[in-house]
């Protein structure tokens, strides 16, 4: 009985058999890209994009990188990386960006999902929360000076403690100190 032998192809090599439709040889450097962009993706992940999004985002990339690899120039697996955290970069880039914030904020069409007997969407409640929410703001428009109104309203637009001093014509730490006190105010008001 004849042993075959394994025949071991480069990272190289598979992108080339991968971009001319190779399932075999995609599946292998989908295997051995999938742990890259799920590390990369971790170091970006917070609130505004999860891990698994970025985590799609890079094997996004990762496709990119198989079409374009250009195997006179280089090491595949050094071009993945760039292309999959240039693509995750971008992303979260993209997250931060006010101009996506309809849809991040929007609420899906089908309702299958809802729970009807959820409190939180009784108009009783909506209106009592809204209420309660104007009743919070007018103490503190009561209770805070007109520099701590001007920081609030600077830092509710997110705005950076360094932008906000800018703006206002004053240190960091004076934005740092006004911001200390309206959350000493709010715990008072609150009974927190």
């Amino acid at each position: 009985m004849c042993e075959k032998s394994k025949i071991t192809l480069t990272d190289e090599e598979l992108a080339v058999r991968a971009a001319n439709g190779d399932d075999a040889s995609m599946a292998l450097l989908i295997a051995a890209v999938t742990p890259v962009a799920r590390a990369k993706a971790s170091g970006f992940a917070g609130p505004r994009i999860s891990g698994d999004d970025l985590a799609q985002e890079g094997m996004l990339g990762f496709l990119d990188a198989v079409k374009t690899f250009d195997a006179s120039k280089g090491s595949f697996k050094a071009y993945a990386e760039v292309c999959i955290n240039n693509r995750i970069v971008s992303a979260v880039r993209t997250s931060f960006n006010n101009k996506n914030a309809a849809l991040s904020k929007a609420v899906p069409y089908e309702t299958s999902d809802v729970d009807v007997t959820d409190s939180s969407t009784d108009p009783a409640n909506i209106v009592s929360e809204k209420e309660s929410s104007e009743h919070i703001r007018d103490l503190l428009t009561e209770e805070l000076s007109d520099f701590e109104k001007q920081v609030v309203d600077l830092r509710l637009l997110d705005m950076s403690y360094s932008q906000i001093a800018h703006k206002l014509g004053c240190s960091d730490k004076a934005v740092d100190n006004a911001l200390q006190r309206i959350r000493k105010k709010m715990r008072t008001l609150l009974g927190l």
